[in-house]
């Protein structure tokens, strides 16, 4: 029939049923009827603006215009025809005759990608709805048709036309891997990519984008996150002039602890520019997360968890996040980094309750973390300075969670110990026979604080302050390990 543009329109009350008998006759008299007015100066748009057609034939598509940018900026007679050209097929478009728009839209299409100035610009000043809505149609068909002809020139190594590929370039330089990365990030998320290096208001508008495309697709819970996805979050988080929000920062620590992910830093050509973007958000996250990306860190072994983790020491964290730090630095420090963990041996904040009878019961505070730590630092094991059983690890450094501190066995004497000792034989028990009870090593009975008995209530008591007593020499033992400029350190208490 007429062509691509045949189908039928949003909007069309003027016309019969698409493809009925009627509908096809109303459109070939009209088509006459056009014509005729062209070649006989009626009220259509003249020879200028459509070229005429027989009854029966295809409409003559006219020459392709293909001017440039230098040459339009020149007032190239050849651009100004296709102006001028192009300008009266779009008046076409709001013709009160249904050949005469349905023949300016295939003309216009014809035209090409080099009319899209023109066509979007009237597109926004349009009024018209069935001139706005066939305009939308016409520049969603050219521009698809322009950016295959551009993606294709672009991933055979010619220039590049697409927008805002330095951004990527500058990360990961140029060869044929990564511009074929390029134009997947630019099919699966087009407005982050028109974001990058915009102002802070757009790149936030871009990031949101790509966080709801994530979430329709499930990226997480039920799909795992591709290559281009990590990019397309992490790319406006290395914008010096760019504070994401917390909620992104922790969507993109969630991500990368996902096996993609890691695939992709071993990558031979994209792992060490992919390394260096993480590196970048690490170092601009936000406290609120700090604990996940030092784990990260930990976990993939970056340098910047170092770095990380001593400025954070100054922030006053929390307790958990104090002790990750404390990981991080036990793994990746020196013995001189000894000195900022020696500030913290004496903190009896609680970080992890043991909830079990026995040797195996007991709290873990952040002083036995730190004095944990200055032992690894130094490369003594935690036996040595009295903790009861290993806690190092190959990538963690200390898992605080399994630091034990040993009951300190009670020295006797004839004053008050003696005097318990009689207090107990009157009840029937002795000290040593108690200790058989409840120190089992292997008794790992959940403590059930309600269920105890007053006598039981008053042996968890011994038995803490016994482990204060060994508490207190493991800290001594550690503060020993510790340059000499830790002396004049301030201690928290």
């Amino acid at each position: 029939m007429i062509g691509s543009f045949s189908q039928p329109w949003p909007n069309r009350h003027r016309s019969p049923a698409y493809g009925s008998p009627a509908y096809r006759t109303r459109v070939w008299c009209a088509i006459v009827a056009a014509v005729h007015l062209c070649l006989w100066g009626g009220s259509g748009l003249g020879t200028a603006g459509l070229e005429t057609v027989a009854i029966g034939q295809e409409p003559v598509a006219p020459p392709e215009i293909r001017p440039t940018a230098e040459a339009a900026a020149a007032g190239n007679p050849v651009a100004d025809d296709l102006a001028e050209q192009a300008r009266r097929l779009v008046d076409g478009l709001r013709s009160d005759q249904f050949a005469v728009r349905e023949l300016a839209s295939e003309q216009l299409f014809r035209l090409g990608p080099a009319c899209l100035p023109i066509l979007r610009a009237t597109r926004r000043q349009s009024s018209d709805t069935e001139q706005s809505d066939r305009l939308d149609r016409i520049i969603d068909s050219l521009a698809k048709q322009n950016l295959e002809s551009r993606i294709r020139s672009f991933l055979q190594g010619g220039p590049s036309e697409l927008e805002n590929w330095p951004e990527l370039e500058k990360w990961f330089g140029d060869s044929p891997r990564i511009r074929e990365l390029f134009v997947d990030l630019y099919r699966e998320h087009p407005y982050l990519v028109d974001a990058l290096g915009g102002t802070p208001q757009q790149l936030s508008m871009g990031l949101s984008r790509v966080h709801r495309r994530l979430f329709e697709r499930g990226v997480g819970p039920r799909e795992t996150p591709q290559r281009v996805d990590l990019i397309a979050l992490l790319l406006p988080m290395t914008d010096p002039n760019f504070q994401a929000a917390p909620r992104s920062d922790l969507i993109v620590a969630s991500l990368l602890q996902l096996y993609p992910a890691n695939d992709f830093r071993k990558d031979a050509v994209f792992g060490e520019p992919f390394m260096r973007m993480v590196a970048k958000w690490m170092s601009r996250s936000d406290l609120s997360i700090r604990e996940k990306v030092l784990r990260l860190a930990l976990q993939w072994e970056m340098d910047i968890g170092l770095t990380l983790a001593v400025e954070t020491l100054k922030q006053n964290p929390d307790p958990i996040l104090l002790c990750r730090c404390m990981q991080t630095i036990s793994r990746q420090g020196t013995r001189e980094h000894a000195v900022l963990l020696a500030a913290y041996i004496n903190d009896p904040t609680v970080v992890f309750q043991k909830r079990y009878l026995g040797v195996r019961g007991g709290e873990v505070q952040v002083g036995d973390v730190a004095a944990a730590s200055i032992a690894l630092l130094n490369s003594v094991p935690v036996t040595e300075i009295g903790f009861a059983e290993p806690a190092e690890h190959p990538i963690f450094g200390i898992i605080y969670e399994e630091l034990v501190v040993p009951l300190k066995v009670p020295t006797k004497s004839a004053g008050g110990d003696q005097d318990d000792d009689s207090n107990d034989d009157k009840d029937g028990d002795t000290a040593d026979s108690a200790d058989d009870e409840f120190l089992d090593e292997d008794d790992l009975t959940p403590l059930q604080p309600g269920d105890l008995s007053p006598k039981e209530i008053a042996r968890l008591i011994e038995h803490a302050k016994r482990r204060e007593a060994a508490r207190v020499e493991i800290r001594l033992k550690a503060l020993e390990l510790v340059p000499a400029a830790a002396a004049e350190a301030p201690q928290k208490s």
